[in-house]
């Protein structure tokens, strides 16, 4: 009798332990099969051959672990970035490195809009595309210096550029140009998709574009008449074009315009204020450029904070990675590279035929013994294995 207990509780031992090694094994085994769906996805978008899509695939958590995101996310990002043409092994890993950085530092911003707001920018101001280094402190540094120091955060400062890079780089504005005009605005309207809107629409009103359809409308030489018009004082008897030259094919920037017009706007009255708002903006955004024209002084000195911003965003990462939410995500990155080194994903398939044999195996004991269904030791180990995939 007493050995027929020592088999039971030898057996149940045994079971006890399958369980726990098969549970620990089913979530590492899940973490690899999650990796490996993102990395299909991966391999349709990028150029990269079989062996750098591997060589990829277990450096990222390393990436991960350095960025404080995850695994997955370092692929997800790589293969968003290869859509748009980073598609070799070292642009998609430092495009996803440099998302992942940007949304470190700006709190409450996401990983998606973080390349979202990344790749408008960097499409729109021709930055970053031909070296991607630039993007760190060309974008990113310009983005983070502002949202340290102004009324304004970095999820702030994306949201207007999102709406507003395109037609603001058309209309002969720089990055910093677009950052300081949206900064100012937001300062006081708290709208950052508002300004946005507000920034696109006077870009492409100033030049005949219809802010709507987005095509050319004409009617440049009638607004051009009616701000001149409207912006005779004592100081521009001629007032202010809306052309740098003589000939008026070149135009102003938008800030460069917004600029000499906040330098005579407290000489207007009332209504040529009214008239002149209404001419730039249309009647819904008046309001929002008077606030852009009577605090000019944000516009500048964010330029100048721009001016001097090399190195902010890197400071700040340097910063983050500090964190104890950071370390944490280090101790979790280390489980899922452990993941990658115990289940390469070519071996699968032979890891899950063993550990459905072993089910097999004791689902075939238990049945014969009758041992396990009586004591309830082992119990879910057979619905495990049939449950594993």
């Amino acid at each position: 009798m007493s050995d027929d207990k020592s088999i039971v509780q030898s057996l149940s031992e045994i079971a006890k332990k399958f369980t726990s090694l098969t549970s620990a094994a089913r979530q590492a085994i899940s973490t690899v099969r999650d990796l490996d769906t993102a990395m299909v996805d991966l391999k349709k978008t990028s150029k990269m051959s079989a062996s750098e899509l591997n060589k990829f695939y277990l450096s990222a958590n390393d990436t991960a672990k350095q960025m404080g995101v995850t695994t997955k996310e370092i692929i997800e990002q790589a293969t968003a970035w290869s859509r748009l043409g980073f598609n070799t092994a070292e642009a998609a890993t430092k495009m996803a490195k440099y998302s992942s950085m940007f949304a470190t530092i700006s709190a409450g911003m996401n990983l998606d809009s973080a390349t979202d707001g990344l790749m408008s920018v960097m499409k729109a101001f021709k930055i970053g595309l031909k070296d991607t280094d630039e993007v760190v402190d060309g974008i990113m540094s310009k983005i983070n210096i502002i949202g340290n120091t102004r009324a304004i955060n970095n999820s702030d400062i994306v949201d207007f550029l999102t709406l507003s890079s395109s037609a603001m780089a058309e209309a002969n504005n720089t990055l910093e140009d677009t950052i300081a005009l949206g900064t100012a605005m937001v300062e006081i309207t708290r709208d950052a998709a508002g300004a946005g809107q507000v920034l696109k629409t006077v870009s492409m009103r100033v030049r005949g574009y219809d802010e709507e359809t987005e095509e050319f409308v004409g009617g440049v030489e009638e607004l051009s008449g009616k701000i001149k018009d409207l912006t005779k004082t004592a100081s521009t008897p001629s007032g202010i074009s809306l052309f740098s030259d003589k000939s008026k094919t070149e135009y102003k920037s938008t800030r460069q315009l917004l600029q000499e017009i906040s330098e005579i706007y407290d000489q207007l009255t009332d209504k040529e204020q009214t008239d002149l708002l209404e001419a730039l903006a249309g009647k819904q955004n008046g309001q929002a450029v008077a606030t852009v024209l009577s605090n000019f002084d944000t516009v500048t000195q964010s330029l100048e904070l721009m001016k001097h911003s090399a190195g902010n965003a890197e400071a700040e990462m340097a910063v983050a990675m500090d964190s104890i939410d950071n370390k944490f995500n280090k101790v979790k990155e280390t489980g899922t590279g452990i993941a990658q080194n115990l289940f390469a994903r070519e071996g699968m398939k032979s890891v899950l035929d063993i550990i459905a044999s072993l089910g097999n195996a004791l689902d075939w004991l238990t049945d014969k013994l009758g041992l396990f269904g009586t004591i309830g030791a082992g119990v879910g180990i057979t619905a495990f294995v049939k449950n594993f995939a």
